[in-house]
């Protein structure tokens, strides 16, 4: 039964020591990929870092561009929008100030009708009831006293146009 224990183990060891052979093996491969990958930084780093310039200022300018165009596009959006408040601001404005006039001039017309003060159409048309009686007047004169004294009576009265009070 010794025997075949020592031949087990011989077996067992010899499975054993081929993974950690390959093991051996693929972290050499590791080894010598790091080492070829230094040395190609090496040759190659600054070749590759003038790319990598060159490709970031490329890149660079044309996020500035972008960039410049939301600016652009989000400030004259902004503009349209200011530019249509105030036009709505400046209506309602005009609005306000139209029917503050008006209240201003009813109540002031209340407050003249309340002294007794007379409007401007009642004023115009007694100056017309004026001028009618006026020529009335006048036409009677002449009639009553001949053509001599309607002559000193027209020189005297106001014309036609003119308002008596």
């Amino acid at each position: 039964m010794a025997a075949r224990k020592k031949g087990k183990s011989k077996r067992a060891s010899a499975a054993a020591s081929k993974p950690m052979a390959n093991a051996i093996e693929v972290g050499h491969q590791i080894w010598l990929a790091g080492l070829g990958a230094l040395a190609r930084a090496q040759r190659e780093g600054p070749k590759l870092f003038e790319s990598l310039v060159e490709e970031g200022g490329s890149v660079e300018e044309q996020q500035r561009a972008k960039a410049q165009r939301l600016v652009k596009g989000a400030w004259e959006g902004l503009r349209e929008t200011v530019d249509t408040r105030t036009a709505e601001v400046r209506s309602k404005a005009g609005e306000a100030i139209d029917n503050l006039e008006a209240v201003f001039q009813s109540r002031v017309q209340k407050a003249l009708q309340q002294l007794g003060m007379p409007t401007s159409k009642e004023i115009n048309a007694l100056s017309r009831k004026v001028n009618e009686l006026n020529q009335s007047v006048h036409a009677l004169t002449r009639s009553k006293s001949g053509g001599s004294a309607g002559k000193t009576a027209q020189q005297a009265a106001p014309s036609s146009d003119e308002a008596v009070f």
